[in-house]
């Protein structure tokens, strides 16, 4: 039984107390009829709709997450060092090849006996569980709890606040008594029960505490624990070949780049306000309930007299029980008289009230069944009161939004209508004086602009008969500049075509040359560089190739000079024996 209903069965019971005395009950309904302006009931909550892209979003990858972790990866670290040989616990192949180089650490060797030395190279191999791709599921799995966690809290304390306003004003005479009660509260309550269970958006809340628990389960599993020691890794994370290739972790890059670039807020807030005012006859009985009760326990606590009254319910008390006890008796003579007075005996009485007891079991029981079908269907019934004055006060704000809109629409419409009317009159006349003063400037304007063209035409052709001869002439000159500049920048162009050849040549020739360079150094010396990505092992194939290039035409050098040598040496050695002889 929670709080709720151990103040329901309370109030009830006390309702019931009360209603056995008129005295309580003229009280009660005085203070309930009072003056009801000042009464009013204020309740502040928020509903949440949560959108589902994100939620959906890291559902999904933590599937992929889930994956990648159960595959553990970890690459194997030696470490290898010379200690004595009564220090080593087992020799390995390294250890062997290690002596064969080093023939100084040998102590003694005898024919036919063990080698014997001094000092052995052993190797240790440690796993290491802090591989680039765990590091980036610990930085992901961190990233998702505080991406999350700030969501899911606050939508829990916007969601689960209950936030109430209370003001009952009351003064009331009836007969000797007078009351002047004033009651102002204002309640708070966070992470509500009730509100928790009964939030429309409960599910999908749901469906986010299950991802932050499972994100607090992937961290504590010993894999994350472990990569947790080493320093986490910051953006922007580098794609190698298994983030890139590998679908787990490909998904767990995906849900990272959605995270990433999330900037929405992810949820909705609102809230709903409910007012009480007047107070229903229901609501003001037991509104005034509450003023009784202050009532008694002012005038008790005033006077002092908590004892005589506690004397006094003792005293009723031991009345009502010794009046129960009278009535059991009562009852016990009346079925003895009924024994008597009949020809059924003990046992065959017992067993019908047995029978009896029983069916009154049943009936108990269908009513208690009866009784829990009537609480369900009552809650359902206040759930859907709950609901319908929700939709009522919804539906009176947006008549009342739909009519103020409405007015302030008309009102725009007829204010938009006036200034128009106004603003075309005022564009009619001032538009016909403009065209009155424009026709006649017009007027003006052409004659004097028949009269400068006329004059204009004259001295244009007096200039182009002077100048034509000019003019004809210096195109002339233009267009052999014209040809002579086209003839030396074509020939300008082709030889920048040709060094750019030669250069392109030049180019590839150094690039091939660069190829070889770093193909013998890499061959002589090695390389610690990692040469597994796309762009370093096609470089190295080109080097490669360039390598195999200079192989083949030195050795092809090489077999001719071979040839050469020995065919000289042959000759020479003939030579010699000719002159021995």
């Amino acid at each position: 039984m929670n709080e709720l209903d151990v103040y329901y069965r309370a109030l009830l019971e006390y309702k019931k107390q009360t209603a056995e005395s008129n005295k309580c009950t003229a009280l009660r309904d005085s203070i309930a009829s009072a003056s009801v302006d000042g009464d009013r009931i204020t309740v502040k909550t928020a509903s949440c709709t949560i959108d589902e892209d994100w939620v959906e979003a890291i559902e999904t990858g933590l599937v992929h997450i889930e994956k990648a972790i159960k595959m553990e990866r970890q690459f194997i670290r030696s470490n290898g060092e010379v200690v004595p040989i009564e220090k080593v616990k087992h020799v390995s192949r390294e250890s062997v090849e290690h002596l064969a180089k080093h023939s100084n650490l040998i102590s003694r060797y005898d024919e036919g006996e063990d080698i014997i030395p001094d000092q052995l190279y052993t190797v240790e191999r440690l796993q290491d569980y802090a591989v680039y791709e765990n590091r980036f599921l610990y930085m992901l799995l961190c990233y998702l709890r505080d991406f999350v966690a700030l969501r899911y809290n606050d939508i829990l304390d916007l969601t689960n606040k209950y936030d109430a306003d209370v003001v009952f004003d009351k003064k009331v005479s009836n007969g000797k008594q007078s009351i002047s009660y004033t009651l102002s509260m204002h309640d708070v309550r966070r992470d509500d029960d009730y509100l928790k269970e009964h939030n429309p958006s409960k599910d999908i809340i749901d469906r986010v505490d299950l991802i932050l628990k499972t994100v607090l389960a992937f961290l504590a599993t010993p894999l994350m624990e472990e990569v947790g020691k080493a320093p986490m890794l910051k953006p922007p994370i580098t794609k190698t070949n298994v983030l890139k290739m590998n679908n787990s972790f490909k998904g767990a890059v995906a849900l990272y780049d959605f995270i990433i670039a999330y900037d929405k807020k992810g949820y909705e807030i609102k809230t709903h306000e409910r007012t009480i005012a007047p107070f229903r006859d229901e609501l003001a009985q037991e509104m005034a309930e509450a003023g009784g009760i202050i009532s008694f326990l002012t005038y008790e606590w005033g006077l002092g007299i908590k004892q005589e009254l506690k004397e006094s319910y003792q005293r009723e008390e031991e009345r009502r029980n010794a009046e129960q006890i009278k009535q059991r008796a009562d009852r016990i003579a009346s079925m003895q008289r009924k024994l008597k007075n009949s020809n059924i005996g003990i046992e065959e009485y017992v067993i019908t009230i047995e029978k009896q007891l029983r069916a009154l079991t049943g009936e108990s029981e269908r009513a208690e069944k009866l009784a829990k079908e009537v609480d369900t269907l009552l809650e359902v019934e206040r759930k859907l009161n709950r609901n319908i004055d929700l939709l009522k006060e919804e539906n009176k704000e947006l008549n009342q939004a739909m009519l103020d809109e409405r007015q302030r629409h008309y009102e725009e419409l007829e204010e938009l209508r006036r200034a128009h009317e106004d603003a075309m009159h005022e564009l009619v006349l001032k538009h016909e004086a403009e065209i009155a003063d424009i026709n006649e400037k017009h007027v003006q304007h052409v004659s004097k602009i028949m009269e400068d063209h006329e004059e204009q035409v004259r001295q244009l052709r007096d200039i182009i008969k002077v100048n034509e001869q000019e003019h004809n002439a210096r195109i002339s000159s233009l267009r052999e500049d014209h040809a002579r500049n086209v003839e030396e920048l074509s020939s300008a162009i082709s030889n920048v075509k040709k060094q750019l050849s030669s250069l392109r040549s030049d180019h590839e020739d150094l690039i091939e040359a660069k190829r070889l360079s770093d193909a013998r150094i890499k061959a002589l010396c090695g390389t610690d560089r990692d040469l597994t990505d796309r762009d370093s092992f096609n470089e190295l194939e080109k080097e490669y190739h360039a390598f195999t290039a200079l192989y083949r035409e030195q050795w092809a050098k090489t077999k001719r000079q071979i040839r050469k040598n020995h065919l000289n040496l042959k000759n020479i050695k003939g030579q010699k024996d000719r002159k021995d002889d």
